[in-house]
């Protein structure tokens, strides 16, 4: 027969069990759909996490086979999307890349919003369960109090241990900060200077010039964008704002071409 000490702990596993599971669904600010969505989104975000480290690793064809895989659990995926788009202009497929960049931009809101939910529903439930471990620890006390047993006064204030256990657990997860997560609306600047990188080898230049423009709003200190814009002055034949933008760029740590340079003050030279 299980002794009294037993059915205590036992009974505190069902409860801590219990407690993790209605949790969850327990919240006045989520249904059950949207906690599948956020459940569908982190399933996705695990793949594209693999994807990404084969990105990295310069595995371009398992990272593409992961991406897609991510797609088809959230096709919403904007990072996915993105990177898809760098596989395929380093590929040459000038037009898919154009359509993935335009789809992770168009889908960045989206997700940006559900990784904000994530995030606000990860502390609404450790908050929650750390009031409903507070409430357990509040009861075992007043067992105790009422109990004059040893044996029975020594397994609760061992349970009361676990649970303030898990209580500093909880309260130090509660103090970690939390991943920075841009504003809705910031789309990354990276993603308009790949989209700037399409439509140049495309030689759609008014457009790419647009793109670049947008980048080095988001991010000033963005060297490539300022040196591919010299790029385009160049072609327009605007060699003094070329060699401003090379100078920019050069600045701001980006390598520039020595004969590039050349050229610019060549051809500014014969204007004056």
């Amino acid at each position: 027969m299980m002794g009294r000490n037993t059915i205590i702990s036992l009974s505190l596993v069902v409860i801590i069990i219990f407690m993790g599971l209605t949790l969850i669904f327990g919240q006045e600010d989520y249904t059950r759909d949207e906690y599948l969505l956020l459940q569908r989104f982190k399933i996705a975000n695990s793949i594209f996490e693999k994807a990404q480290s084969y990105y990295l690793e310069g595995n371009y064809k398992k990272a593409e086979r992961e991406l897609k895989k991510c797609l088809e659990k959230m096709p919403e995926h904007a990072d996915a999307y993105f990177y898809l788009s760098h596989i395929s202009y380093k590929q040459e497929n000038l037009e898919l890349s154009l359509n993935q960049i335009i789809k992770a931009k168009e889908n960045y809101k989206y997700i940006t919003q559900l990784k904000l939910n994530r995030e606000q529903m990860h502390i609404i439930q450790i908050q929650d369960r750390k009031r409903e471990v507070q409430e357990i620890i509040d009861g075992l006390k007043q067992k105790l109090s009422r109990t004059t047993d040893q044996r029975e006064r020594s397994a609760i204030q061992a349970d009361i241990g676990r649970m303030e256990g898990m209580l500093t657990e909880l309260d130090s997860r509660l103090s970690r900060p939390m991943p920075t997560i841009q504003k809705e609306e910031e789309i990354p600047a990276d993603y308009f200077y790949l989209h700037g990188n399409i439509l140049f080898k495309l030689k759609r230049y008014k457009e790419a010039h647009e793109q670049y423009q947008k980048t080095i709003e988001l991010n000033p200190k963005h060297g490539n964008a300022y040196n591919n814009l010299a790029n385009l002055y160049y072609i327009e034949k605007e060699y003094q704002k070329a060699l401003d933008y090379l100078n920019l760029a050069e600045e701001n740590g980006t390598q520039i071409n020595p004969e590039f340079k050349k050229a610019i003050l060549k051809a500014l030279k014969k204007t004056l």
